[in-house]
């Protein structure tokens, strides 16, 4: 559907330690709107709250304060049917090291009670997009780092998710393997209509794959908006000096 918003957030808040002397504000009061079909960029400085407001949004904490809704329903009331139709790939994600390639996406699209037959045709595709279709019966603890995560990549997306939740995807990922999987967000964005919200801190990646993109410091959501509109907005050369000017508080002014 047009312009249908998938993901929307009011006043989410989220403190750790609430009421202690330590409580950290993790998230303050962020209202945020994400469509279908977007590809999202979450961009900020460790501790910003990216990983946080993720959490949060696939039912892995609870907020504090506000609301938060995916796919229309609410996180905290129907999360069971959220999660079989969105997938996260964090930045740590676990790899079954003993299984093969093949194995790895098989046994997980398994647990989501995909039938056999489609779940080899997906696998197929899948492992040849990511360019490991000929090491797909080698067991992966022989990958390099690089190699695990394009695996993990398509792990992630083997149940065709609505929309897909990714923290730093090409992280340890080479160049041309990079593109591959830079090429494959822009398909499922384009081609597909799924949702890609994923955090980087490779702003030319951002530039270059995000419609948008959303900038948190200290909890906040301090800016958002398309690259080149944030880059014009505060009469910066590049989404850098958008970046680097709003976390320290110098050299960008709003126009």
């Amino acid at each position: 559907m047009l312009n249908e918003v998938v993901i929307k957030t009011e006043n989410l808040t989220k403190i750790f330690e609430e009421g202690k002397k330590r409580e950290v504000v993790a998230l303050r009061e962020v209202d945020l709107e994400i469509k279908r079909g977007e590809v999202f960029g979450l961009i900020g400085p460790n501790g910003a709250g990216k990983t946080t407001l993720i959490r949060i949004l696939v039912g892995l904490l609870t907020p504090t304060k506000g609301k938060a809704w995916v796919l229309g329903k609410n996180v905290e009331e129907d999360i069971a049917h959220i999660r079989e139709r969105v997938t996260l790939l964090p930045q740590e994600a676990g790899i079954y090291e003993r299984l093969t390639a093949r194995e790895n996406l098989v046994y997980y699209g398994g647990l989501y009670g995909i039938p056999e037959k489609e779940l080899n045709r997906r696998a197929d595709e899948l492992l040849e997009i990511v360019k490991l279709k000929e090491k797909e019966h080698y067991q992966v603890k022989g990958f390099s780092g690089g190699m695990k995560r394009k695996v993990l990549v398509a792990r992630a997306l083997i149940i065709q998710p609505e929309i897909v939740f990714m923290d730093e995807p090409t992280t340890g990922v080479d160049t041309i393997g990079a593109r591959v999987v830079r090429n494959l967000l822009k398909k499922l964005s384009e081609e597909e209509n799924r949702t890609i919200i994923l955090t980087t801190h490779d702003l030319n990646e951002v530039s270059e794959l995000c419609d948008r993109v959303g900038i948190l410091n200290n909890g906040e959501l301090v800016a958002i908006g398309k690259p080149n509109e944030l880059e014009e907005k505060y009469k910066a050369a590049n989404l850098e000096e958008v970046f680097t000017g709003l976390i320290t508080g110098e050299g960008v002014y709003e126009s």
